[in-house]
């Protein structure tokens, strides 16, 4: 298979044929270095078996006729090498013809001698400081063998040799059967090796099919297909798996999160258009003169009234705003004991007549925002005078609860609707005081939500109509380390 590269038109070998390709070069330059080596070495030993044949044959047959030569020996000179050796005769004789060789074959004149006599003809041989040797000599293959020696009268000199065809023709065969076995192994190798391959790599197929149906279809409930192997494919499948996993995790959080800020977009526009509205009847109504003397004072009231409300509002959604962007806490060792006591004795001095009881340890320090966790405190009792009758009972307690501290504030109130109590983290949601709709802006719940999980805690809400409500925060003896967590919604249990 084939593929285009873009931009340069040249064709790329799919990663299947790269294999494949390197496999049968591999093994191919394997079967060539042992090819060459197994002729090379086998090519040896056949020659020089094929020698030592020839110098047996040679002393077998000169030792048959001893009594016909006299002072005699016989030797041979490699052309191609150059090398002199001795094949017989008496150990005067041979060294005696061994060093005229050397010396001939050194001074380069040997070649001279044999192209100036022919094959089986007698001539003399001698150098300077030597003596002279009567000598013959005939063509043998491999070897151009030089005999000479000193002749009795009557004489005769016997030659042996030995074609080496049969020795050329074995390393012809050792490289004929090589080649053909080389090329039937590489087609076997070929086919076994494109179906392993093939086989190995079908995982991935799938897992290239899966990828180009998520990206043309778009669907992220689509996942890798198991290739029921715990190596390679079986782990990249569960990597991305688990990648496709946050993704999708991602898109739901942040189709989730556009859905808030539209919500919370509606919501604010809708809160803030209501003072606004008010506003802008009373300053019509003194424009045209509809307000007489005895009218002005209460319209100002209510003027103010709705300004304060706009104000505390656009005050509580900037707070929000900060903590939705994770904006860094000013974080101190803080007595949450000594925070409880002091958010109780505002309550009580708010509301006189409500018991407001406090169940907090001598000192309870975490480190922690100390405006930020006031707010939580003064936001849920704010809450409990919002919405619970005047003389409802209201605790405020604070323990340690695993790495952190638990603050919990329970009314003995008329509770909330199963309905209610799912949305009462809800921004801009306010519930009713005895089934009548709060006055309240609807985010001091989701501001006490956001504190906590800014400091890696969370909020619980716990509520049944006619048993009361308590609300849980959890803060972490000392935040995570890093950016905060992004505010999550609360918990809701319901009795």
């Amino acid at each position: 298979m084939r593929q285009a590269r873009p931009g340069n038109g040249r064709v790329r070998l799919s990663l299947r044929s790269r294999l494949l390709a390197v496999l049968i070069a591999v093994t191919a330059v394997f079967l060539v270095v042992m090819g060459v080596v197994t002729t090379v070495v086998l090519g040896s030993n056949e020659r020089q078996q094929f020698n030592d044949d020839l110098a047996l044959a040679a002393r077998t047959k000169l030792s048959e006729v001893p009594s016909l030569v006299g002072g005699y020996a016989s030797a041979y000179i490699n052309k191609r090498t150059g090398s002199v050796g001795v094949l017989s005769g008496p150990s005067a004789a041979t060294s005696e013809l061994q060093s005229l060789l050397q010396n001939l074959v050194a001074a380069g004149q040997a070649e001279a001698y044999l192209r100036q006599n022919p094959p089986g003809t007698l001539f003399a041989i001698s150098q300077p400081g030597s003596p002279a040797l009567t000598a013959v000599w005939r063509p043998v293959t491999p070897v151009e063998a030089l005999h000479s020696g000193v002749l009795r009268p009557g004489a005769s000199v016997l030659m042996i040799a030995r074609p080496d065809s049969a020795v050329s023709s074995q390393v012809r065969g050792i490289v004929l059967a090589e080649l053909i076995t080389g090329a039937v192994l590489l087609a076997l190798l070929g086919l076994g090796g494109r179906w392993l391959i093939g086989r190995g790599l079908a995982p991935l197929d799938r897992m290239a099919s899966t990828a180009d149906m998520i990206t043309s279809q778009g669907d992220l409930t689509a996942r890798m297909p198991d290739p029921g192997d715990p190596a390679e494919a079986g782990r990249l499948a569960a990597a991305i798996n688990t990648m496709l996993d946050r993704i999708q995790q991602a898109f739901w959080a942040r189709w989730q999160s556009e859905q808030k800020v539209r919500q919370f977009a509606a919501d604010a526009s809708h809160e803030l258009r209501t003072p606004l509205t008010t506003i802008r009847g009373y300053a019509e109504l003194y424009r045209q003169g509809a307000l007489g003397p005895d009218g002005l004072p209460d319209a100002m009231r209510r003027i103010e009234q709705e300004a304060d409300r706009m104000s505390s509002l656009v005050a509580e959604l900037l707070e929000l705003a900060r903590l939705d962007r994770n904006s860094s806490l000013d974080l101190t060792e803080t007595d949450l004991a000594e925070l409880v006591r002091d958010a109780v004795a505002d309550a009580k001095a708010v509301e006189p007549d409500r018991a407001v009881n406090a169940e907090a340890p001598s000192s309870l320090v975490v480190v922690a925002d100390e405006p930020r966790i006031r707010q939580v405190l003064a936001n849920l009792l704010g809450n409990v005078r919002e919405h619970t009758p005047s003389g409802t009972q209201v605790s405020v307690r604070l323990a340690w609860a695993g790495q952190g501290a638990l603050l919990e504030v329970a009314d003995a109130g008329p509770g909330m609707e199963p309905e209610a109590a799912a949305r009462a983290f809800d921004r801009f949601y306010r519930g009713g005081r005895n089934g009548q709709n709060g006055h309240g802006s609807g985010l001091g719940l989701s501001i006490v939500q956001a504190i906590a999980a800014a400091h890696g805690g969370h909020a619980l809400l716990r509520s049944a109509p006619g048993v009361g409500t308590v609300v849980q925060v959890w803060i972490p003896s000392r935040p995570p380390a890093g950016d905060p967590e992004p505010p999550v919604d609360g918990e809701v249990l319901q009795d």
